[in-house]
C-alpha cells in the first residue's frame, strides 16, 4: 500500500472519531441558564424535529416545572 493512502485513511478515521466524541460531549452538556429564555414551546409543537436543541431546552424546562 502507498504511504499516502494509509495517512489519508488514518486522518479520515481520526476526523470521524473526533466528530463522534464532540457529538456525545455536546449531548451531555447541560443547558446554560442564560439560554433558557430562547425556548419557545409553541414553535416546538409545530415542528417535527425531535433532535432539535430547542426541543431539548423545552423538555428540561418542563421537567423542572414538574418538580
Amino acid at each position: 500500500m502507498n504511504i499516502t493512502l494509509i495517512v489519508a485513511i488514518v486522518i479520515i478515521v481520526l476526523l470521524i472519531g473526533l466528530f463522534f466524541v464532540s457529538f456525545v460531549m455536546n449531548k451531555k452538556t447541560p443547558i446554560p441558564e442564560n439560554c433558557r429564555h430562547l425556548a419557545n414551546e409553541e414553535a416546538c409543537e409545530a415542528c417535527n424535529m425531535y433532535d432539535c436543541a430547542f426541543n431539548k431546552i423545552n423538555e428540561v424546562i418542563k421537567e423542572e416545572n414538574k418538580k
